[in-house]
């Protein structure tokens, strides 16, 4: 595949990802963990988290697929 392509792959695959880890993340009950009232932090707690756990899964796909094509290559 040409780097161009591999490239787009990525960024829509990060960008997917940071959506389900903001969907999974919906589960969490927070509201103990912050003071009362403090909508604009617990989203932004939310918001970062997604952005972190998102880009965590899609680098792990990403080189798990690498991997994969790279032991193909050796038989």
């Amino acid at each position: 595949m040409m780097l161009a392509q591999l490239s787009f792959i990525h960024i829509i695959l990060h960008i997917l990802c940071v959506i389900f880890a903001f969907w999974v993340l919906g589960a969490l009950n927070v509201d103990g963990w912050f003071k009362k009232y403090d909508t604009g932090r617990i989203r932004l707690f939310f918001i970062l988290m997604a952005i972190l756990l998102g880009s965590a899964l899609s680098n792990f796909i990403m080189d798990f697929f690498r991997l994969v094509q790279e032991a193909a290559l050796m038989f």
